[in-house]
C-alpha cells in the first residue's frame, strides 16, 4: 500500500521521518475488507476488517465461502436493505451447492455412479469412469450457489454481475477511493496505523462518493444495453398505405428487439 515514486522534501534531512517515508521491504501483514453499501452510503454495521491469516476471533485466516455466509447472516442480511444484493463471482460468492457439483477426475466410480442415477440420465449399466464422467458433464445441472440460496432464504433478491466487469460494480470505485487515501496517508506501516487509515478512509467515501459510483456503474449498463441493440418492446404501430386504385390499412404488430 504504497506509491513506488514520491515526492521528497529535501529542504529536511535525510535522516528524519519528514524526508521521506520508511517503506519496509516485502509485502507485509494482508487485511480483509468487507462491506456493503448503496447510493446512499455504507449499509449500516456491515463494515468488516480483521488481519488475514490472524488465528484469532470470529473472523480470522483468508475470507472463504464460511466466513463469507457468516458475515452475511450476522451483518448483512438481518437488516431491512437492501432488498436486492449485487454481488460479483469472487470464488466465496460462487460455492456450488451439493446437487450442482459436477464429478471430476478425482471423484470416484462408486460417487459417479450414483449422481447418474440421481439424475434418471441413461447410461449403459456396465460404463467405466471416463464415460460416466462424460455423461455427467453432457448433463451437467445449471450452477446453483449456497450464498444465493442464503440471500433468498432471508427474503431478498441477488444479481450476479458477468465476469470480468469490475466496472458494473458500485463498490470498486469505493474501494479504489479508500485504497488511494491509504496509499497517500500511511507512514509508519504497523497494523495499528493500517487499521486507523482505514477507518479514515471510510469516512472519506461519504454519501455523494457512493452516489456518484452508482450512476457511474449505472451508466456502463445503459452502454452496454445499447451495444447489444436490446430495446425493451416497442408499442402498436399503424400504418396507413393508400394507392390510387385502393387503400388498405396495415396493422404491424408489437414486436421486441
Amino acid at each position: 500500500m504504497s506509491h513506488n515514486k514520491e515526492w521528497v522534501d529535501t529542504t529536511q534531512p535525510s535522516t528524519t521521518t519528514t524526508y521521506s517515508r520508511q517503506v519496509p521491504p516485502g509485502d507485509g501483514e494482508h487485511f480483509v475488507v468487507v462491506a456493503a453499501g448503496t447510493n446512499k452510503g455504507f449499509t449500516e454495521d456491515s463494515f468488516l476488517c480483521y488481519t488475514a491469516k490472524n488465528s484469532s476471533g470470529d473472523y480470522h485466516g483468508e475470507m472463504n465461502a464460511k466466513l463469507f455466509e457468516r458475515w452475511l447472516t450476522t451483518k448483512l442480511l438481518p437488516l431491512e436493505e437492501p432488498p436486492v444484493l449485487v454481488i460479483n463471482n469472487a470464488p466465496y460468492h460462487s460455492h456450488l451447492t451439493e446437487e450442482s457439483h459436477c464429478p471430476t477426475t478425482g471423484t470416484k466410480k462408486r460417487r459417479s455412479n450414483k449422481l447418474v442415477q440421481q439424475c434418471n440420465i441413461t447410461h449403459p449399466p456396465h460404463a467405466l469412469r471416463p464415460e460416466l464422467l462424460k455423461i455427467c458433464k453432457e448433463n451437467r445441472p445449471p450452477p446453483r450457489f449456497t450464498v444465493d440460496n442464503t440471500i433468498r432464504l432471508w427474503g431478498h433478491e441477488v444479481v450476479r454481475l458477468p465476469k470480468g466487469h469490475p466496472e458494473l460494480n458500485a463498490i470498486e470505485q469505493v474501494w479504489g477511493v479508500m485504497k488511494k487515501y491509504v496509499q497517500s496517508s500511511l507512514h509508519h506501516f504497523t497494523r495499528t496505523d493500517l487499521k486507523k487509515r482505514l477507518n479514515e478512509a471510510k469516512l472519506c467515501v461519504t454519501e455523494d462518493v457512493w452516489a456518484n459510483a452508482v450512476r457511474r456503474s449505472e451508466y456502463f449498463e445503459r452502454e452496454y444495453w445499447s451495444l447489444d441493440n436490446i430495446h425493451d418492446s416497442v408499442d402498436r404501430i399503424i400504418m396507413s398505405l393508400a394507392s390510387d386504385n385502393e387503400e388498405e390499412d396495415f396493422t404491424l404488430d408489437s414486436f421486441e428487439g
